[in-house]
């Protein structure tokens, strides 16, 4: 809902908050207040047109912000994820600002956005009736969606066995063209799948040999320099006076002394076990020297083995097992591709089968939608009747849209859609002898807000916009007429947030929050208040209504009466 509106320099209005409620809020004052303009400013707030001759004289841009409150709105918040906003405690505030040289700017939340973002988020949040723009009523692409949400669950159920039915038959066609690729595409894949199957196979690739390989290059190419050193080492340990000479001449000289300090003999034991270590490590060095040679020959495979190598992973992955996994998917496709024939007419029996039950599924389906159709014609004529339409007639015209390449029904062959065979849009004859035509043909702003107010009412359940605002909904009617039209609108108030411009005080004194707009004179200036009432100012205001600028004692007691017998009404 709507919760509270601010306007800046637009028309007449220098500034102005506007705060709004649940339920039935009205807007009344004197004609030229400024009530029009509030709501040019809510279509204006929505993506509207934005006209910069309504600028305030001497302002340099005007300003509209709205403050919603989301509770209870998934389908607003849906939209909102769509265009990438986030919500915080189901608050949204919307802003747009024009300035003279005509350029608008936008915010959705703080952040910076499109007159086309508000527009779609405008969409799915207010509906302005008596304008043409936010009305989606007046949409016939919105008719379809109406009427099934009028169904209820036993045609939301088989519209929902419709949809799935039309998903797995996409999905077929899409497999289906996909074989049906041209042979000679089909085959140069082949070949192509099938040459770098070989390759990787005829390299016979195995986890972890490049790392062996690298470590065996670096070993041959480096064989003397190893084996020289080694050798040295040896030498060092084994020779006559080497490491070891000296070691056992300390051996010796430490036993020839234990005798005296017994505490040597822990160090002679240290340097006895130290002797046989390093002897043997110089017999495995000896072992290991004798074992090193230069192979050129062995060192030019391995670098061939690494080139190969390189050169495969510079084709088919960054490492051998990203090469070995491409050999998996070359292995699925060539299967696929090899089997293409056979999996092709799987494929058309499937796609066969999945259209013979998708026409009996959409026969049904239509049938159901006519039978749904009648009770909702049924439903907005009693309305329309109760506005004091009761000459008028609506019907709800389904038609199908013959297609050779369609699905066969008994009765011929139809175009189908994501949601069935049915192409649907509401019509209207207002008077006698006129022609049915769209919604939108309507000439009347009053008898088009009676219409959209009756399928409101028709739909209140299933209608998932919750802001809706009426401007010129009482042009040309009064007594019996207005008291339908603001009861209807009380009705349709407990699904949805109702704003209502109206000069009629039987519509007003229904209302749950009623809104003074005055306009105010102070020099050369001229501004706009809006001003909530309490039950004292709203009997002055529907008694000014009631008998003009010259309220009388009369005027005042039916007043009273008036909202006595809503206060009544309500209990």
């Amino acid at each position: 809902m709507l919760t509270e509106l601010l306007i800046r320099n637009l028309a007449i209005i220098d500034e102005v908050q506007v705060p709004f409620q649940p339920g039935f809020n009205v807007l009344t004052g004197e004609t030229g207040a400024g009530k029009s303009i509030i709501i040019h400013a809510i279509n204006f707030l929505v993506g509207g047109k934005g006209d910069i001759d309504l600028i305030r004289a001497e302002a340099e841009t005007m300003l509209v912000e709205g403050v919603f409150d989301l509770t209870n709105c998934p389908q607003v918040k849906a939209v909102l994820e769509e265009v990438g906003i986030e919500t915080e405690d189901d608050m949204l505030i919307l802003s747009r600002e024009l300035s003279r040289a005509g350029k608008s700017r936008c915010r959705i939340n703080g952040r910076a956005a499109t007159v086309a973002m508000l527009k779609q988020i405008g969409k799915s949040l207010i509906d302005i009736h008596g304008q043409h723009e936010h009305q989606s009523l007046l949409d016939p692409a919105n008719h379809l969606r109406f009427l099934d949400a009028f169904g209820g669950e036993g045609l939301m159920a088989l519209k929902e066995r419709y949809n799935s039915l039309y998903r797995q038959l996409m999905q077929v066609e899409r497999e289906i063209a996909e074989l049906q690729r041209s042979e000679r595409e089909r085959m140069q894949r082949l070949d192509l799948l099938r040459y770098q199957a070989e390759e990787i196979d005829r390299a016979n690739l195995k986890e972890g040999e490049e790392e062996e390989l690298l470590q065996e290059r670096q070993l041959l190419a480096n064989a003397e320099r190893i084996a020289e050193r080694v050798n040295y080492a040896v030498r060092q340990l084994m020779d006559d006076g080497g490491s070891l000479d000296s070691l056992g001449e300390a051996i010796q000289a430490l036993r020839e002394i234990t005798d005296f300090d017994p505490s040597l003999r822990e160090w002679h034991d240290a340097l006895s076990q130290a002797f046989d270590t390093i002897q043997e490590i110089g017999f495995e060095l000896e072992r290991y020297a004798s074992r090193i040679e230069f192979d050129p020959e062995r060192l030019e495979e391995v670098e061939s083995r690494l080139d190969l190598l390189k050169r495969l992973k510079r084709k088919y992955g960054d490492s051998i097992s990203a090469i070995l996994q491409y050999r998996q998917q070359i292995e699925q496709e060539l299967q696929r591709l090899e089997t293409s024939e056979e999996r092709l007419e799987i494929l058309q029996r499937e796609r066969e089968q999945l259209r013979r039950e998708l026409a009996e599924t959409a026969k049904a389906l239509s049938e159901a939608r006519q039978e749904i159709a009648r009770q909702l014609e049924r439903t907005v004529q009693n309305h329309l009747k109760a506005l004091m339409m009761e000459r008028a007639r609506f019907k709800v015209a389904i038609d199908r849209l013959p297609d050779p390449n369609g699905l066969q029904l008994p009765e011929g062959t139809f175009a189908f859609w994501r949601d069935g065979i049915d192409q649907v849009e509401f019509l209207i004859s207002t008077n006698p002898g006129e022609p049915l035509k769209p919604l939108a043909k309507i000439a009347s702003g009053g008898e088009i807000s009676r219409t959209m107010l009756a399928l409101k009412a028709s739909l209140q359940r299933t209608h998932e916009i919750p802001v809706l605002v009426f401007d010129e909904i009482d042009v040309g009617i009064g007594g019996k007429t207005a008291e339908a039209v603001g009861e209807k609108l009380r009705e349709v108030s407990r699904y949805a947030q109702v704003l209502c411009v109206t000069h009629l005080p039987q519509i007003a004194a229904l209302a749950d929050w009623h809104l003074q707009v005055e306009k105010i004179t102070e020099g050369k200036r001229t501004r706009v208040i809006v001003t909530p009432l309490g039950y004292e100012e709203r009997v002055k205001e529907l008694a000014r209504m009631l008998s003009g600028k010259q309220i009388t004692q009369a005027s005042l007691q039916h007043a009273q009466e008036l909202l006595q017998r809503v206060d009544t009404s309500k209990r």
